[in-house]
């Protein structure tokens, strides 16, 4: 009897000991990550440093907006697109079907941690209206979804409080208004900073908005039989988008108020199980004066 409890103990404590080995995920290399990701970034009002760092301006693009508002100490959201080569490279364009450029590196370890470097190759150092520096972020994070999305921190001394998702894409060209179709669910959230009176003290307003979207694929979100149906009516948006050939696009939000929000987005792909069969996503930030915030609208 007591050899058999004695067998029973081994066999426990060797199944508990094992079951960390067999739950581990490990990554290969940089060749986990390979293809167009559409990422969003983000420096929340509660990271904002109380010690302004030395401004840093960055190009009129997707990157210099990330770049740039990850290396100053404001708050700020901005999306794009990426593109991974799985050597350890990143590129994107300055505008849509304009040649790729590389912009940052990136690290994959064996415990599926990252490192990634992202520069904002399209600024021109000195040029007018610039520093005479290329803006430069490092960040550190973890890969999850089963490479499918990539969550990263900015790492540094001089700012710090920046964060970016990536989340991968299943096209990187050839979209347009009909790749943008069906019913989202919306949920975002964002501060508007607007004077109380003219030529008062600004007054930063946090808001939010979740809500329900029908996009009919020609470049407008408009309401259906089933949304008029609901007694939520405060969750009804109508307005316009516009869809790039790169993926990225533009919108008008219109509440059921006649407020409207405008919006930069980039269509992503759903990464994880998926039990409704959801083929798209939209990342996206605000990008009316005054306002930063960002949302995500996925498919219902």
């Amino acid at each position: 009897m007591h050899k058999l409890s004695c067998l029973s103990t081994l066999i426990v404590g060797g199944a508990l000991a094992m079951a960390p080995a067999l739950q581990a995920r490990t990554c290969s290399g940089n060749a986990d990550l390979l293809g167009g990701y559409g990422w969003s970034g983000s420096r929340p009002a509660a990271f904002v440093a109380t010690t302004p760092v030395t401004p840093i301006n960055g190009s009129t693009t997707q990157i210099g907006a990330l770049t740039a508002g990850a290396a100053n100490s404001a708050a700020f959201a901005s999306v794009g697109r990426l593109y991974l080569d799985g050597n350890g490279f990143m590129f994107s364009s300055s505008t849509p079907l304009t040649p790729l450029l590389q912009v940052g590196t990136y690290t994959v370890n064996p415990d599926c941690t990252v490192s990634a470097t992202i520069t904002d190759a399209f600024a021109t150092p000195g040029a007018a209206g610039l520093t005479p520096i290329q803006a430069s972020v490092t960040f550190e994070g973890v890969v999850v979804q089963n490479f499918n999305e990539l969550n990263l921190v900015q790492t540094g001394t001089a700012a710090t409080g920046a964060v970016v998702t990536l989340r991968r894409t299943k096209q990187f060209n050839a979209c347009g208004n009909d790749s943008l179709t069906g019913t989202f669910g919306l949920a975002a959230s964002g501060v508007s900073t607007a004077a109380a009176t003219p030529g008062g003290t600004p007054v930063a307003t946090p808001f939010n908005l979740f809500g329900r979207i029908n996009a009919d694929g020609t470049g407008f979100l408009v309401q259906d039989s089933v949304g008029l149906a609901s007694p939520l009516t405060q969750r009804r948006f109508t307005g316009t988008y516009v869809v790039n050939a790169d993926c990225t696009g533009t919108a008008i939000l219109v509440g059921p108020d006649t407020k409207s929000r405008k919006i930069d987005f980039v269509i992503v792909s759903p990464g994880g199980p998926n039990p409704n069969n959801a083929t798209q996503a939209l990342v996206f930030s605000f990008t009316d004066s005054g306002v930063v915030g960002s949302g995500l609208a996925q498919q219902q």
